[in-house]
């Protein structure tokens, strides 16, 4: 099945090439038509970069196969900015979802037979690629209504997309205390981690 989706996109995708090969050239054969497709596309050009400067606006995208996952579209440029909605919006799920509700996060690590803490929220850019890409790169988008496929040439999982990732939240139990707990925020650039903020520290 996998490789009768790659024939078709191949397909599809040599025949979009041969047709804008044929509008090009059909184009450049006269001086008016080039002329009114480069105004066009000028005009085009220009309406994007109003919309992106002036009407768009950063929103979170809760992914909805993974509560826990948010995809920042459109970020603004600030990081320090942006870090700080980030730190707001994590303190603020964490009174929410958290707080009175410890036991339901509550996990035994069946090597240790000891109690961990499962409350994370991760942060990335939102990116959509080309959709069901056969080789994966479907995009961070694809997690929004999908969850994470391991196999085949379609692979799609969250960890090929590091560098899209923008922060990290994770609570854990204090060393030898399964009562009090501390939560850092990781903020990240390229994949690596560049600032912890500690959110709440219960640990004696």
């Amino acid at each position: 099945m996998e490789i009768i989706i790659i024939v078709f996109q191949s397909i599809l995708i040599i025949s979009l090439l041969y047709f804008l090969y044929r509008v090009i050239k059909w184009i450049v054969k006269s001086k008016t038509r080039s002329l009114w497709t480069m105004s066009l596309v000028g005009a085009c050009l220009l309406a994007i970069l109003i919309n992106t400067v002036f009407f768009k606006k950063m929103e979170f995208v809760q992914s909805k196969v993974y509560p826990n996952l948010y995809l920042v579209k459109n970020p603004i440029k600030n990081k320090d900015s942006l870090s700080e909605i980030i730190k707001t919006m994590v303190v603020q799920k964490m009174n929410d979802q958290f707080l009175g509700n410890q036991e339901k996060f509550k996990l035994r690590n069946s090597e240790r037979s000891i109690p961990v803490l499962d409350y994370s929220i991760r942060f990335y850019k939102y990116y959509n690629g080309w959709g069901s890409n056969p080789f994966g790169e479907a995009g961070t988008a694809h997690f929004i209504n999908n969850e994470e496929d391991p196999g085949g040439f379609s692979s799609e999982l969250l960890a090929n997309y590091q560098t899209y990732q923008i922060a990290s939240f994770d609570l854990k139990y204090c060393i030898n205390d399964t009562v009090n707990y501390v939560g850092n925020l990781s903020h990240f650039t390229n994949g690596s981690v560049v600032k912890i903020d500690p959110i709440i520290n219960l640990c004696r």
